[in-house]
């Protein structure tokens, strides 16, 4: 199947942020203002689908997407929700063998104190 026209464009936008739909939306009318809310929904979709965008649903009502795929914990500042990614290869979770993760989402919400 050939990739969708957008594809590229996404994941640049997506790289470094967390962004909801709709931001990805109207950054990418910036580059093309063509474009329609459904063609980016069905883009976004179908890099999920590939695990080119990751999908974020655990922080607020809308989800988010990254591009960054590397496993990561999300530190969450709940003054301001600036997304921190915290990089955590060397996290050891004592899985039994028998189990196999398919995916770990791991977000740490605080409040930034002085």
């Amino acid at each position: 199947m050939k990739p969708f026209f957008y594809h590229n464009d996404i994941l640049n936008i997506c790289t470094e942020n967390h962004l909801t739909a709709d931001e990805i939306f109207t950054n990418l009318k910036k580059i093309h203002p063509q474009v329609g809310i459904s063609t980016v929904y069905r883009n976004i979709e179908e890099l999920v689908n590939k695990w080119e965008l990751k999908k974020i649903t655990n922080l607020w009502k809308k989800a988010l997407f990254e591009k960054n795929k590397w496993f990561h914990i999300h530190l969450v500042d709940e003054n301001s929700w600036k997304i921190i990614d915290k990089d955590c290869e060397n996290l050891n979770l004592n899985l039994p063998e028998w189990f196999q993760a398919e995916n770990i989402e791991i977000t740490v919400k605080w409040k930034f104190i002085k």
